[in-house]
């Protein structure tokens, strides 16, 4: 049972005391200039979400959620933890030079035997960007314009695209920096891996380069009738604050305004919890034909979820997952906990993901301005090859596109991608495509071999946070005598809450069988162990645990 649907929300934010406010927009300018929305210094056992359900008893409040920093696991073979330490110094030759090879982990190619560097994933046989690339011929004025959402760049490495950065619109939501500026100071240490930003972007859109090692002399990514919009969320991929993907959106969005900033691709290396506050901004964009691509995350063996990280869970944004050099998931069952590998599933939600290839991909290394790694990895680097894929579809098709309504631009590309993905895996993960690949294999050049087609499309429902935590609490007492939420906005509150708690919780994705299952799939033995888990975690808001137990008892 689970009796929630959506309600109007403003896309108008209050970040304040550690709070994503949503409510009457003019009253909450005021009180925000006035006064704080909750205590200043709440009890020591206060919860985040105690202090959010404490706002929400203002009239002006309609929702409040926490600005979680989130936590995305990440590390690249690519980067060496001294590199910064030595810095100061002037050498880092030495460092510059280590690391840089395959990861021996994952697959790679070889010849006689040996490891043959080269740049192998735009090829035919692979993502076929190149291919693709080679087919569009964009007519004057047309102009496709992506927004990277990442950890900024470098503009002295020797990849940086700095004829097509739109620095007039570049933009930082990173609270105490310049906000005109997308540049990464490199201010997360060395131990948060900066840098992050200046990977993907070479991957996106990496310039014009010789390698004469890896035997290429060409460009890493996009190069023509494309602008890239740096806009910097975060001083570490690892960690990030909620609301700085909210200012980002809401920015983009102001752009879109304007054919001369309209942005219509979005691509974001990096993920994290539950959030209404990004279903908001997400379903806006959508409506208004952005196309957004998010990476599925990255886990660490049996130490961490491994189930798709939002944004790149929500229906409206397209799911980056991982595919390797020999056709396998990015993923091994037995692996040790130190070795990252990609994320995907539950089964229900993959019906919007698609894999590109990770890792031993073309990485940037930050402090090193002509090293190119060719140890790239996570699906962080899988997630700009899919955001690179949809510039071109758009290019290719740029009035087509331009002449449908906002929301069938956004599926006529994912049409287009989804339908030519590769229907393929390599031996010994049951043929199962549809849970590790979504639709399969990223084949850019074949996109663009599908037009637009609006009788083809359907618009997918709008997204929305809501794990139904009543439909378990049902079936401990009778329809009649259930307590229920104060209201509709606490109900939502609740359920964002839970859905965070599972992402968070090893225990309950393994009863939820990796969130295969859904409440109703639970024996009661189970629902009593997930509740009485929910009841034990300290992450757990007391105001939540009220509520389950004056149900249960």
């Amino acid at each position: 049972m689970n009796t929630h649907t959506p309600f109007a929300r403003s896309t108008m934010k209050i970040y304040q005391d550690g709070l994503i406010i949503d409510g009457d927009a003019a009253t909450l300018l005021t009180e925000a200039a006035t006064e704080r929305f909750t205590p200043a210094e709440p009890a020591p056992a206060t919860s985040p979400w105690d202090r959010a359900h404490l706002a929400r008893q203002r009239s002006s409040v309609a929702f409040a959620e926490p600005d979680y920093i989130n936590h995305y696991p990440f590390r690249n073979p690519a980067y060496d933890d001294r590199l910064l330490q030595l810095e100061s110094f002037g050498d880092t030759g030495d460092v510059c030079s280590r690391n840089n090879d395959y990861d021996p982990h994952w697959t790679y190619p070889t010849r006689d035997g040996r490891a043959e560097k080269r740049i192998w994933h735009l090829g035919s046989d692979f993502s076929q960007l190149k291919a693709a690339r080679d087919q569009i011929n964009a007519q004057p004025g047309q102009v496709v314009r992506i927004a990277h959402l990442d950890t900024g760049y470098d503009p002295t490495h020797h990849t940086f695209p700095d004829t097509i950065i739109r620095h007039d619109l570049e933009r930082n939501f990173i609270e105490g920096e310049a906000p005109d500026s997308a540049v990464d100071p490199r201010s997360g240490g060395a131990t948060n891996q900066p840098g992050h930003g200046t990977g993907t972007l070479s991957i996106l859109a990496g310039k014009r380069i010789r390698l004469d090692e890896a035997g290429f002399d060409d460009s890493l990514g996009l190069a023509e009738r494309i602008e890239i919009v740096p806009i910097r969320i975060a001083r570490s991929v690892v960690l990030f604050r909620s609301r700085a993907f909210v200012q980002a959106m809401e920015y983009v969005i102001r752009l879109h305004d304007d054919p001369a900033t309209r942005c219509h691709v979005v691509t974001m290396s990096m993920g994290g919890l539950a959030s209404n506050a990004w279903a908001d901004v997400v379903n806006e964009a959508y409506e208004r034909g952005i196309f957004i691509v998010s990476a599925a995350g990255n886990n660490f063996g049996r130490a961490t979820p491994r189930t798709l990280v939002y944004p790149a869970r929500f229906g409206r944004v397209t799911a980056a997952c991982g595919v390797t050099f020999d056709g396998s998931p990015y993923y091994q069952p037995d692996a040790p906990v130190s070795l990252m590998q990609g994320n995907f599933g539950p089964r229900r939600l993959m019906d919007r993901s698609i894999a590109a290839f990770t890792p031993n991909v073309p990485w940037a290394k930050i402090g090193c301005d002509h090293v190119v790694s060719l140890a790239g990895a996570g699906t962080s680097a899988a997630t700009p090859q899919v955001a690179a894929a949809a510039a071109l579809y758009r290019l290719k098709y740029f009035d087509e596109l331009a002449a449908l309504p906002g929301w069938q631009q956004v599926e006529a590309t994912r049409h287009a991608l989804f339908t030519s993905a590769r229907k393929a895996i390599a031996p010994g993960f049951d043929n199962d495509i549809r849970l590790y690949f979504g639709n399969g294999v990223l084949k850019a050049a074949d996109a663009l071999a599908i037009p637009p087609t609006a009788s083809l499309l359907h618009k997918t429902p709008a997204d929305v946070v809501a794990w139904p935590i009543l439909s378990i609490l049902a079936g401990f007492v009778t329809l009649e005598t259930m307590p229920r939420p104060e209201n509709e906005e606490e109900q939502m509150m609740f359920e964002t809450e839970v859905q965070q708690l599972i992402q968070l919780s090893p225990r309950l994705q393994e009863l939820l069988d990796n969130e295969e299952k859904q409440p109703d799939d639970l024996s009661p033995a189970d629902q009593r162990l997930f509740l009485d888990t929910l009841l034990a975690m300290p992450e757990a808001s007391l105001r939540l645990k009220v509520f389950i137990q004056s149900v249960i008892r």
